[in-house]
């Protein structure tokens, strides 16, 4: 500890550069936890359905129109409804429209309606998310302009105000006043699907899963599946950021190799006089090592807390801005960054507590 405290402007310049990487790894990490916290409470508070079927890829090209269709109709299934998203003008700002079928889906969401009824919503009007109703001036029974894609213009009136928008956007449509003015075969992104009484989970997925290969869907999912896919695309961005921590990780090693060098370097005569009043060379290598440790342990202890503080920081920003609703710190994975950041400086401390330990005693004792 006095070794590493003996140049605190070296000792903090080394650690900052681990205590930068780590705090990157740190922030993200704790982001992503978050993100799908959320995602995990929003769907089990929200969602009444028992299977999904969703398009995850990134061609845009939906789900045929005509499953929504073929799997309500089999006799394992209760109830399914699609959802799609339609771009459009409302209210003369550009937005993307949750488009439902106003029915089946107040069966297998609870999307909070405060007023009007989404069950009765006509192919006339929309339903809006409270706080967007508010922020354009708009009340229940008002009217609307929208801008469709095929660039008609039309007035729809509020049929119905909502308040839980995580699972659909500020603007939901009934399918019968989008499909005329759809400028291509309207698809779904997803297809919620209800069971009847008594059929199992696995039975459903056995029955309708021919159906989705029939018209080249994904595979039936369960909640816990769907929530896994989602959080999937997380993980593959903390990939990215745990590269980051490996390149880190790297900088650090040279840095606090060539700061115990050049420790080593400047001590070399009180290090000649430890070993000649009796310090053995294991003794030495495990001085240098602790050294080592004590820098590492400050870069990533440091790192840690201040990526757990901007990873807070960040939640906030986005549940302010998207609604995101749980902060979440993930104890495990903080555990391993941890112990790999203190294990950066037992590693860098390898060849100068090897050389250190080879000093000649009588050389080292006559340097000045």
């Amino acid at each position: 500890r006095r070794n590493a405290m003996r140049n605190p402007r070296r000792t903090a310049g080394t650690a900052s550069a681990l205590m930068v990487g780590v705090a990157v790894v740190t922030l993200f990490t704790v982001v992503a936890a978050s993100v799908k916290q959320s995602v995990d409470d929003t769907v089990s508070q929200q969602f009444a359905g028992d299977l999904v079927i969703a398009q995850s890829n990134f061609s845009g090209a939906g789900l045929s129109p005509e499953l929504g269709s073929a799997v309500a109709g089999l006799p394992e299934v209760d109830v399914a409804t699609g959802l799609g998203n339609a771009p459009m003008i409302v209210d003369g700002d550009d937005d993307v429209a949750s488009v439902i079928e106003p029915e089946p889906l107040d069966r297998l969401l609870d999307l909070e309606v405060s007023q009007g009824s989404l069950v009765e919503l006509g192919d006339r009007e929309v339903a809006l998310h409270d706080e967007y109703a508010e922020d354009h001036g708009l009340a229940l029974g008002d009217p609307v302009p929208v801008g469709f894609a095929d660039g008609t213009t039309d007035s729809l009136d509020v049929g119905a105000i909502f308040g839980n928008n995580e699972l659909m956007g500020d603007v939901v449509l009934p399918k019968a006043a989008w499909v005329p003015h759809s400028a291509t075969q309207p698809s779904d992104v997803a297809l919620l699907i209800d069971l009847a009484d008594g059929v199992s989970t696995a039975e459903g997925e056995a029955a309708i899963q021919p159906v989705a290969d029939r018209f080249g869907a994904p595979d039936v999912q369960d909640r816990d599946e769907y929530v896994q896919s989602v959080a999937s695309e997380v993980d593959q961005m903390l990939t990215i950021i745990y590269v980051l921590l490996v390149m880190a990780i790297v900088i650090a090693l040279m840095g606090i190799a060539n700061t115990l060098s050049l420790s080593i370097h400047e001590r070399t005569r009180e290090l000649g006089l430890l070993r000649a009043v009796g310090q053995s060379r294991r003794q030495l290598r495990s001085m240098v090592r602790g050294e080592a440790f004590v820098v590492a342990l400050f870069g990533t202890a440091g790192g840690v807390g201040l990526g757990m503080f901007l990873g807070w920081a960040m939640v906030q920003a986005i549940s302010a801005a998207e609604g995101l609703g749980s902060f979440t710190l993930p104890a495990g994975q903080l555990a391993v960054v941890l112990a790999l950041g203190a294990l950066v400086g037992i590693v860098a401390a390898v060849r100068p507590a090897r050389r250190a330990a080879k000093l000649d005693v009588l050389q080292a004792i006559a340097t000045d």
